[in-house]
């Protein structure tokens, strides 16, 4: 057997990314059944969404934890460094169980050509056994139906959110990518949607009436929210809670709270022991780096990250912004990848922007800065392109005071680059 050192095996897993996005599951079944099938040791949560799907897993995972579970969670993409995406009561994977995993089973690997996503995918579920989890709370990657994590058994399904994105692999309008969605619905598993538009939650009370899944949905009359406080009242077939205060701010991430919530007084129904300071402890403790996260350091300019990458999410930030820092303008570092709603996305951000510096993302899918510059209506607001993030930090700090609000916006791949060159945690 070949061993690795940590980078060595990280190398390897990276390599993957060489084959692509399989959208299947045939090769990581059959690969996970050689090994044991280790999804099938411990209960799985399994959550899908176009946006709030990786808070919400944050959030449920938090609170499973402070109930005295010992969780696994299951997140992608990463920022700087892909243990992040494994995690058990809230610790990364360790260099060592990479090096073990890959030692173990690298001839297989290979020989079976699995992607990236989904080696990391079989990665996770290997690693939450080990460990000896009671529970992993898993994200999809993308989609649902053919997503890599759609292997699992689990005893509930959420769907957070549905709104255009990645629409050249999951189709065009909400019902089709609804149903995309839709696939991790399993046969008598309850699912819990959020609010959705009525076309897409129409797709899946028909998935889940097929599958004679207990369909369950987000209602606005569960929850109250006070907005400059960023407090949150819930109630649900007598699961209540008053003055919760989550960690992760937002008019959105107070949706996505009450959506966790839900899910908590499924699983309370289930059979779960969860107690409200296990609740209250929770949400207070959830941490979920890059959305909408402000970092203030005396004598110098505030700065606000988030890895809004879709009309959606972008409008969410920009919600959060004006609620946080009212009639405050901001300097924008920003950069997209692709074939995204561009146009609809700096519209959101003109209602906050005073000025734009445009950079290149480290990756093939950056979105070119010369044809951003001559296909959008700039709205009359300053925009520069740079070659380097880290040219266009080092130019806008010159500029700068502490009164200043420099935001970091766009993408996963920018937001984890500036993490790693300027070792923000």
């Amino acid at each position: 057997m070949r061993k690795h050192t940590y980078v060595s095996a990280e190398k390897f897993i990276l390599s993957r990314e060489f084959f692509g996005m399989k959208l299947g599951l045939d090769n990581i079944t059959e690969f996970l059944s050689d090994i044991g099938s280790p999804q099938n040791q411990y209960l799985t949560i399994h959550i899908a969404g176009t946006n709030g799907k990786g808070s919400t897993a944050s959030i449920l995972a938090s609170v499973l934890h402070a109930a005295g579970y010992k969780t696994g969670l299951f997140t992608s993409p990463h920022l700087v460094s892909l243990r992040e995406r494994v995690t058990v009561n809230n610790r990364r994977i360790s260099t060592r169980s990479v090096t073990a995993f890959v030692d173990r089973y690298r001839v297989e690997l290979t020989r079976r050509k699995l992607s990236f996503f989904e080696l990391v995918t079989a990665m996770a579920l290997d690693h939450f056994q080990r460990s000896g989890v009671d529970i992993a709370v898993i994200e999809t990657g993308l989609g649902g139906r053919l997503d890599a994590t759609n292997v699992l058994a689990p005893i509930l399904t959420v769907i957070t959110d549905i709104s255009r994105d990645h629409m050249e692999i999951l189709g065009h309008g909400l019902p089709r990518i609804a149903r995309e969605k839709a696939g991790i619905i399993k046969p008598s598993v309850p699912n819990l949607v959020g609010l959705l538009p009525e076309g897409a939650e129409k797709v899946i009370r028909s998935v889940c009436a097929r599958r004679h899944a207990p369909f369950h949905r987000m209602k606005r009359s569960e929850f109250t929210v006070d907005i400059p406080r960023m407090r949150l009242d819930f109630i649900s077939n007598g699961f209540a809670y008053s003055g919760l205060r989550p960690s992760l701010y937002g008019q959105h991430q107070l949706r996505n709270s009450a959506l966790a919530l839900k899910a908590l007084a499924l699983l309370q129904q289930s059979g779960l022991a969860i107690s409200k300071k296990a609740v209250y402890e929770g949400l207070a403790s959830t941490h979920w780096p890059g959305r909408f996260q402000v970092i203030i350091r005396r004598n110098r300019p505030t700065h606000v990250f988030d890895v809004g990458h879709n009309v959606g999410g972008v409008q969410a930030f920009v919600e959060s912004f004006q609620n946080r820092f009212p009639e405050k303008k901001s300097l924008i570092i920003t950069g997209f990848v692709k074939k995204k709603e561009h146009q609809k996305m700096f519209d959101a951000l003109s209602l906050i922007a005073g000025e734009y510096a445009l950079v290149p993302l480290k990756s093939q899918r950056s979105m070119p800065l010369d044809e951003l510059m001559e296909q959008m209506n700039w709205r009359g607001i300053k925009v520069r392109k740079f070659s380097s993030l880290e040219a266009a930090y080092k130019k806008l700090l010159k500029q700068t005071t502490s009164d200043d609000i420099i935001s970091v916006i766009g993408s996963h791949y920018l937001v984890g680059e500036f993490f790693g060159k300027f070792n923000v945690k």
